[in-house]
């Protein structure tokens, strides 16, 4: 891939990023949907939507969208400036609790 290439799926990422976190807090900008459909057809048109760096990319700008939401309601403040200390988010095969599975039966 080269770096056009690249710097193409970057701002793809940036895009889907701001916009769901804007439309989830209740802001839009309809001037960015316009510039996130031609990014997305040119993406398209290069067949980069099938690519490793792509998917990786969607799945980060899903990941942090939802981040820019909570730091804002948390915060109260712009989605886009994210607090000092970000909120560390579990790893998912860390997510089991401290405390043991209950019994499925009785001891007598």
């Amino acid at each position: 891939m080269n770096s056009d290439d690249g710097r193409l799926i970057a701002r793809f990422q940036h895009l889907t990023t701001e916009l769901p976190a804007e439309k989830r807090l209740g802001h839009w900008h309809p001037e960015l949907v316009d510039e996130l459909y031609r990014t997305s057809l040119e993406l398209e048109q290069r067949g980069l939507k099938k690519t490793p760096e792509y998917r990786n990319a969607m799945v980060q700008a899903d990941q942090q969208a939802w981040r820019l939401v909570e730091w804002a309601r948390l915060s109260g403040s712009d989605p886009s400036s994210p607090p000092a200390s970000a909120p560390e988010q579990p790893d998912s095969s860390t997510e089991a609790t401290d405390s043991p599975a209950p019994a499925l039966g009785h001891e007598d």
